[in-house]
């Protein structure tokens, strides 16, 4: 009898772990310093940004690489990664204890124990829909499936991926995000195109 709530409990605590949730959002909170260019191209700032773009990752992973510059090049007291910088800051990021990933030709960096959850951020001043990673958005679509238990079409899931997500209308990067997210073959779609969980 043991054995066997035992081999329940396994597979309830597994189906658990396998589920898609919402969590909020939280950015990396990342004094701000002042440096310029010139301070960073010349290498004597690379461990200050190497730290800060490991706080940023821990913070706020899973996160595409655009983002993290914008955050790390924003703590510096600067706009963003110039034609100069950009070697710089590749390069450190290359040396990150975090899995790396590609997503539509961007890194996304990922940390052990990210899970399947996804994270709304409809104010852009936190992150905006073309920000979010592939795989984050896929996990939005399969709890939406999973809360509506039943199959649905491609506009209705649209739809509610739109509401899910706390935006107010399908713009061309939302909806691009939308098309790439339902192509994830962790996505399941019956024989006449429909949506299933």
């Amino acid at each position: 009898m043991m054995k066997i709530y035992f081999l329940f409990y396994c597979c309830i605590s597994a189906y658990n772990l396998d589920m898609a949730t919402k969590k909020e959002y939280v950015s990396a909170d990342l004094s701000l310093i002042s440096a310029t260019p010139d301070e960073i191209i010349s290498g004597s700032l690379d461990d200050e940004i190497r730290s800060r773009m490991i706080q940023t990752v821990e913070t706020e992973a899973p996160i595409l690489e655009s983002l993290l510059f914008k955050r790390v090049i924003n703590s510096f007291s600067l706009k963003k990664v110039g034609s100069r910088i950009l070697p710089v800051f590749d390069r450190i990021a290359s040396t990150l204890p975090f899995r790396i990933e590609e997503d539509c030709g961007e890194r996304v960096f990922i940390k052990d124990g990210n899970d399947d959850s996804f994270r709304p951020t409809p104010d852009s001043a936190v992150r905006y829909s073309y920000q979010i990673p592939t795989e984050e958005a896929a996990s939005c679509i399969i709890s939406i499936l999973e809360r509506e238990d039943r199959t649905v079409t491609k506009s209705e899931l649209s739809k509610l991926f739109l509401e899910e997500l706390g935006y107010e209308r399908m713009g061309a990067q939302v909806e691009a995000l939308f098309r790439r997210a339902s192509k994830n073959p962790r996505i399941k779609r019956t024989g006449n195109g429909r949506f299933t969980k």
